[in-house]
């Protein structure tokens, strides 16, 4: 297996480099992860457990499902309706998204590029990896829990152009001409319109939030107050998403607070910070770039024959080295709000398209 066989040179020379990685713009992750604070249908104990819950294990949210109840006109002992509740129960799947980097620090004696440097960038290159699996998994999501009905279009969007609801895709078409900063207003008056009502976050494809900063500019808007006041979302609210494409002008969903959010998930070991023979497990002390989520992280340090690393010769250095390899797992539980029928009942979390027409 060649490895940086490239920045190889015997000559002394200064250690500098370049990543040519392009990162990407996570907004789905970013726009689940500031929704989590705002999950309150989950009790603080049950949210604890989850957090180092077996895979043996489910949490079980209990739930008071809608009812119809019945009111009277005539009062009288034997006119008191019942309306007994129904209840049920709901539990959220577990995932796990997990990646790593083996590193030989004797490779670096001989090498034009900088050992810790190298540590570094590959490390933001494995965590930007991690992100957009974890923006794979909460699209998914999102496209499961996306609303498939969705009333009163034609009667909120009396702006300039129209919003129509296309119950085949289930998706919430704005028209070209409905795409200003209106647009904003219009939306957050079409969830109420569906007792819906909240605060909202919009993520989309690159470039689906460019008409309303271009409209703030225009108007000269330098706050969120000013932007709330003109009927826009607030600029802390909208969200950009390399991974989410699209054959329009924009997509993406329309989701309000605590809609979807994430909790995480660490195994015993990493919460214990088990250390046996120079392998360790621990959690990371903060949230990590890309992922927005502490990581479960393994490292294990062993002895080894690395000479098949270079195809150009053989290192002396590579012949009883060593290499430090590190794990990191995301384990984490995706939870929204509990919809007894999606096929009947609008749901929080709308897809929505920008046509170009």
């Amino acid at each position: 297996m060649a490895n940086l066989d490239a920045t190889l040179l015997n000559d002394l020379q200064a250690r500098e480099a370049t990543n040519e990685k392009r990162f990407k713009a996570l907004g789905i992750v970013d726009a689940v992860k500031d929704s989590t604070s705002f999950v309150d249908y989950i009790p603080p104990s049950v949210r604890a457990s989850m957090n180092t819950m077996s895979s043996l294990r489910n949490a079980q949210i209990p739930v008071l499902k809608d009812q119809t109840v019945t009111v009277n006109s005539t009062p009288g002992f034997l006119n008191i309706p019942s309306n007994i509740g129904e209840s049920a129960q709901y539990a959220f799947t577990a995932y796990d998204v997990f990646s790593g980097m083996r590193y030989y620090p004797a490779l670096f004696g001989n090498n034009t590029i900088d050992g810790d440097f190298y540590k570094e960038q590959t490390m933001l290159n494995v965590l930007e990896g991690c992100g957009s699996a974890i923006e794979t998994v909460l699209a998914a999501r999102l496209e499961e829990r996306k609303t498939q009905v969705l009333g009163f279009t034609t009667q909120v969007s009396q702006g300039d152009g129209t919003f129509t609801f296309e119950a085949t895709p289930d998706r919430l078409d704005v028209s070209k001409a409905a795409q200003k900063e209106t647009m904003f207003w219009y939306l957050d008056k079409l969830m109420s319109a569906n007792n819906l009502g909240g605060n909202y976050r919009l993520v989309t494809s690159r470039g689906g939030t460019a008409v309303q900063f271009a409209e703030a500019a225009k108007y000269g808007l330098s706050n969120n107050k000013n932007l709330q006041a003109m009927g826009m979302i607030p600029t802390d609210r909208l969200y950009e998403s390399d991974n989410i494409s699209t054959s329009a002008i924009f997509d993406g969903w329309f989701l309000r607070d605590g809609a979807m959010g994430i909790i995480e998930n660490y195994p015993w070991d990493f919460v214990n910070g088990t250390d046996i023979d120079g392998r360790m497990w621990s959690i990371s002390d903060v949230e990590l770039p890309f992922t927005r989520m502490r990581a479960n992280v393994y490292v294990n340090n062993k002895a080894t024959e690395a000479t098949s690393l270079l195809s150009s010769g053989t290192d002396s250095n590579l012949k009883m080295t060593h290499f430090e390899e590190m794990a990191v797992w995301f384990r984490f539980y995706v939870v929204y709000r509990y919809n007894s029928d999606l096929s009947t009942r609008a749901n929080d979390i709308v897809k929505i398209r920008g046509l170009a027409s």
